[in-house]
Parts: C-alpha cells; sequence; structure tokens
C-alpha cells in the first residue's frame, strides 16, 4: 500500500493520497475506490453536477435516497441525506487539501 495523506474524513467518508504514485482513495464503510489524478477531478466534478448522473429514488425500505450514476452503468451509488452531505463536504474538502499540499511541494 502507499504511503498516503488524508485530505478529507467527514461521517463515515475518509479521503486520501499517495503523492509519489499519484492514487487517489475514497474509502467507504463497505467500499474503497480508487482513482488516478485525473479521474478523481473527473469523478468530483460529477459530484458537484445535478445532471442525469444524481437522481432521488423511494427504496424498498421506504427510505428516500440520492442515486448516483458512475460511468460503469453496473454500478449505481446511493445515499441518505447525511451521507450524501458527508460525501460532497469530504469531496470539496479533499479538492483544497490537495491544492494546499501541492503548494507546499513546489
Amino acid at each position: 500500500m502507499c504511503d498516503t495523506k488524508i485530505l478529507s474524513q467527514r461521517g463515515d467518508t475518509h479521503i486520501s493520497v499517495c503523492h509519489k504514485c499519484q492514487t487517489y482513495y475514497i474509502w467507504q464503510q463497505s467500499f474503497v475506490l480508487t482513482f488516478t489524478k485525473k479521474k478523481f477531478f473527473d469523478f468530483l466534478n460529477i459530484t458537484k453536477s445535478n445532471g442525469d448522473e444524481l437522481f432521488f429514488s423511494t427504496f424498498p425500505d421506504g427510505e428516500f435516497r440520492l442515486i448516483m450514476k458512475t460511468p460503469y452503468p453496473d454500478i449505481v451509488f446511493s445515499f441518505d441525506e447525511e451521507q450524501w452531505q458527508n460525501f460532497r463536504d469530504a469531496l470539496q474538502e479533499s479538492y483544497y487539501m490537495n491544492e494546499f499540499y501541492g503548494m507546499l511541494n513546489n
């Protein structure tokens, strides 16, 4: 595993980066996503959009959740309101922390 630096932590979402190999990690309770730098920022832009990638649905348990499509049709994420807010906040904070670390390293 890489020598990662934590960029953000909100609720169940932890985001870290290995500056050596430029791999970004999003850690959730039941999954870990890994991205190249470009793909991470593409993913960040998807979460900022309110377009076709995001919609709300009532689940069979009666809970109303946000659904986020991914570039892979077989993979779809769901979040309740608090989880979604934590996820978006962590992504936004990780963007700023990444910029901060970049300035320190230059």
